[in-house]
């Protein structure tokens, strides 16, 4: 009995360090597994990031050009809505004026 009892012993043993060998090794295998998620995870946040500064870059050069644009738009507006100049005195002597074509009218 005794032999028995010491080679249950062993067996039980022996599946308990299979049993903690592969719990320790699934452990490690899923630590190796987080810190590759956390590495791709921070390369994702820095491409992130650098897609927003430029997307902020590209929405000052918009919001610019839309300034400049309202400006112009604005001063056409303003021009087309000022009264004309007037023309600028005719140089020389002024036209004749026309008779009226057809019969001599009678003086009085």
């Amino acid at each position: 009995m005794p032999w028995g009892l010491l080679a249950t012993a062993c067996v039980l043993g022996a599946t308990g360090a299979w049993a903690g060998s592969r719990s320790v090794s699934a452990l490690h295998e899923r630590r190796v597994q987080l810190e590759r998620e956390a590495a791709e995870s921070e390369a994702r946040v820095a491409e992130l990031q650098a897609l927003r500064e430029a997307m902020a870059r590209r929405l000052r050069v918009l919001e610019q050009q839309h300034q400049t644009a309202r400006e112009e738009a604005l001063s056409a507006a303003a021009a087309c809505a000022a009264p004309p100049a007037e023309p600028p005195p005719a140089q020389g002597r002024a036209e004749p004026r026309r008779t009226t074509k057809g019969k001599k009218a009678h003086r009085r």
